[in-house]
C-alpha cells in the first residue's frame, strides 16, 4: 500500500521537458517498478520494470504464447536522464536502440516522442487504477500517413 501512495505523491506535479523551472526527473516514472501483464486472444505480454536506481528504470517486455510455433519476443527498454530531460530506450528483439525524449509528463501520465521514427513516433505510459494498480500503455504515429495505435492494458503482478 506504501508503495502507491508514494507513486501518487511523486506524480502530483506537472512538468514538461521544455520547463526547466519544473523539469521531469526519473523519480516520476517509479510508478513502472514492478511487474505488470495482460493477456488478451492467448497472447500474454508482461513488463518488467525495476529503478529508479543511479538516475536509470530498467525494464524488459516478453510478448510469448502457448499456441504451437509461436515465437517469444523480448524488448529492453531504459528511461535516463540526459541532456536535463528524460530518454526512453527500446531496444526490441536485437535491433539497435531507438530513442524518445519526453514531451510530457503530467499526473501520472508520461509522453516521450521521436517524430523522425518509423513507428512508432509516440510511447506513453499512464498509471490507473484505484489502488495504482492498472498501467496503460500505447505506442502511436503514422504508417503510410495513416494513425496508427497499439494499446496495452496492464494490471499489476503480485510479488
Amino acid at each position: 500500500m506504501l508503495r502507491p501512495i508514494l507513486a501518487a505523491v511523486a506524480l502530483v506535479g506537472g512538468a514538461y521537458a521544455q520547463d526547466d523551472e519544473h523539469r521531469a526527473t526519473i523519480r516520476q516514472m517509479g510508478y513502472l517498478a514492478g511487474d505488470w501483464a495482460e493477456t488478451r486472444n492467448g497472447v500474454t505480454v508482461e513488463e518488467h520494470w525495476v529503478g529508479p536506481v543511479g538516475g536509470v528504470m530498467a525494464g524488459v517486455t516478453i510478448t510469448h504464447s502457448e499456441k504451437p510455433g509461436a515465437k517469444t519476443r523480448i524488448e529492453f527498454m531504459s528511461i535516463v536522464e540526459k541532456d536535463d530531460t528524460l530518454v526512453f530506450i527500446a531496444r526490441p528483439d536485437g535491433q539497435p536502440p531507438t530513442e524518445f525524449r519526453l514531451k510530457e509528463a503530467d499526473n501520472g501520465i508520461a509522453t516521450f516522442e521521436n517524430p523522425d521514427h518509423d513507428f512508432p513516433q509516440r510511447v506513453i505510459y499512464e498509471i490507473a487504477g484505484e489502488d495504482l494498480n492498472e498501467l496503460k500503455a500505447r505506442i502511436e504515429g503514422t504508417i503510410d500517413g495513416k494513425s496508427r495505435a497499439m494499446d496495452w492494458s496492464y494490471k499489476r503482478l503480485p510479488r
